[in-house]
This record gives structure tokens, C-alpha cells and sequence, in this order.
């Protein structure tokens, strides 16, 4: 569950309309219909926003988040455990306005299992054991967590803890072929890849490059250093790359690197179809970030 899809609605003429409509773009989230939206974000009253939603012939809820017509607050109302408040609150530190959270876990702080997972750039295996996980969320325990891979780099809050023994664990990341391995009573869950597309010139100081990840990887909510393979032009230094490298991933995991043969203006058009080819899916649309470096952003 990854949150990249958005539906704006309310009055086209309202300035926090539109100017909910140009950050979302440039942060590189894809306009789509209400229909398939993974989120709508409503300008208006609640009961405007719950009308419309029960209104769409849908299969799914989607998160929905309720933006005041004056843009003072912003109030997630469905699957706030789902994403919505972490979107709610990028969006209210973009327009200054008060967010409003109402469930256990936002209150109190708490990465739910959802959120856990996709800040780890994570699949479940088995997802219906995630109840388990929330539930003893809910009640004030902690989470254990047996990790596999020890190339994977895992980010964490205070609910959540590693344990070296799987016996010992809530919560086991292993990959999908392994799983009979582990005892069906607990949440097995899976690493994806993430898959980064980038351009820059030449003259491009590593620092900018490596900036330009952070700040997308920031702006879907992905954790930093859970970059699997990059994309590079085919002109990029080796010495840059190896800058990359460093930083992105320590000496004893190795970061996946390919060149790609594009200029400028053909990245923009084609960012879709090299993650097509890695067997991926666009996440946030080539967007420019510091000083001209584009970014795209997928998942495999």
C-alpha cells in the first residue's frame, strides 16, 4: 500500500484548491479520477466530503482528507491509519493549518502496522495477521522484529524493537520463498525494491544528488536510506557514483547501479518506461528537485 494517487475536489475557483492541486504536483503525486484515486482530498465541509465519497461507484474506500474551505484545518476522515495522517501532515505543514488526528495511534504517537510497512518500503505476505500487530498495538505492547536481511536497514520507532532470535518475534521480513520456514502465527512480511530513476548533468555535485533522493524518498514517507538501485545517465562520473554509493549504503551492501542512455528532455518522457523494464511502477512522476537534478520514483 503505497499512497501516490490523488483526487482533488471542491470549488476550482478557491485558491486552497488550487494551491493544494500545484504542491501535490510538484512534490510528484499523480492527478488521477476520484474513481481509482488511492486518496481524495476534499475542500469543504465534512459532510460535502462523506457525500461525495459514499457517492463514487467504488470497490475500495479511499483515504479521504478534509480540507476546510479556508484552509485552517486539515482532518483526515477515512484510513487515517492507512496513510492519512501521514499525508494530512505533510499537507497541513505546506499550508500552515492545524491537523486534526482523532485515532489511538496518532495520538499517542504509534506507527501503525501499515505505516510501518510502507515507510520500509514493505509487502505483507500474509496480511491478514496484521490485525494482530495493531491490536497489541492498541493495547500498549511492543512489537518484536526478526529481520533476515541484514542489508536491509530498517527504521523504527519506540513501538517496534529488533529481536535476533525468530522465535522471539511478532514480525518476521524474510523473502516470499522462505516463508514456510517460520511459524504461521506471525506477520511475515517481504522487502520491495525501490527503484530510483534520476538525472543530473555531469557538473552535478554529488551532495545535490544525494539531497535530491532524501528530499523524494521525504515526500512519499519512504525511509531514507532504503534505496535499492539507482539509475543514472550513461555520462555519469565514476567517482560520483561511487559518492553515491557511500552514502546510500555502507561498505558491506552493496547499492545497485545502472546507466541509461536518455538526455534531458527524453528522462521526463521515458522515467515510466525504465521502470516498466525493471518490472516497476511509478510511485512520484519525474519531478525537478536541487539545482536541475529530476527525480522519479518507483517500486518493484
Amino acid at each position: 500500500m503505497f499512497i501516490s494517487e490523488i483526487a482533488i475536489v471542491g470549488n476550482e475557483r478557491n485558491n486552497i484548491t488550487k494551491n493544494i492541486h500545484e504542491v501535490v504536483t510538484e512534490l510528484g503525486y499523480r492527478i488521477v479520477s476520484p474513481i481509482i484515486a488511492d486518496v481524495i482530498i476534499a475542500i469543504g465541509s465534512a459532510e460535502f466530503a462523506i457525500k461525495y465519497v459514499k457517492g463514487l461507484k467504488r470497490r475500495r474506500k479511499p483515504v479521504l482528507i478534509l480540507i476546510s474551505e479556508d484552509g485552517s484545518y486539515v482532518i483526515p476522515l477515512l484510513k487515517e491509519e492507512k496513510g492519512g495522517s501521514m499525508l494530512g501532515g505533510l499537507i497541513s505543514d505546506l499550508l500552515g493549518a492545524e491537523l486534526v488526528l482523532t485515532s489511538y495511534s496518532s495520538q499517542n504517537a504509534l506507527y501503525t502496522i501499515d505505516e510501518f510497512i510502507w515507510t520500509n518500503a514493505l509487502k505483507a505476505i500474509n496480511p491478514r495477521k496484521k490485525k494482530i500487530i495493531n491490536d497489541k498495538l492498541g493495547q500498549g505492547e511492543n512489537i518484536s522484529i526478526f529481520n533476515e536481511n541484514k542489508c536491509l536497514e530498517l527504521k523504527l520507532d519506540e513501538s517496534y524493537k529488533a529481536v535476533k532470535n525468530p522465535d522471539d518475534a511478532d514480525i518476521i521480513i524474510t523473502k516470499r520463498n522462505e516463508k514456510n520456514k517460520f511459524d504461521g502465527g506471525k506477520l511475515l512480511l517481504e522487502p520491495r525494491e525501490v527503484l530510483f530513476p534520476i538525472w543530473f548533468t555531469a557538473s552535478t555535485p554529488a551532495e545535490t544528488i544525494v539531497y535530491s533522493i532524501f528530499t523524494t524518498m521525504k515526500s512519499i514517507f519512504l525511509f531514507e536510506k532504503r534505496v535499492d538501485k539507482i539509475l543514472v545517465p550513461s555520462f555519469a562520473k565514476q567517482e560520483v557514483i561511487a559518492q553515491l554509493a557511500s552514502v546510500l549504503r555502507s561498505d558491506v551492501c552493496k547499492l545497485d547501479v545502472e546507466s541509461y542512455v536518455a538526455n534531458e528532455k527524453d528522462y521526463m518522457t521515458i522515467c515510466e518506461e525504465i521502470l516498466r523494464r525493471k518490472g516497476g511502477k511509478v510511485l512520484l512522476n519525474p519531478t525537478k528537485r536541487a539545482m536541475g537534478v529530476i527525480t522519479c520514483l518507483g517500486i518493484r
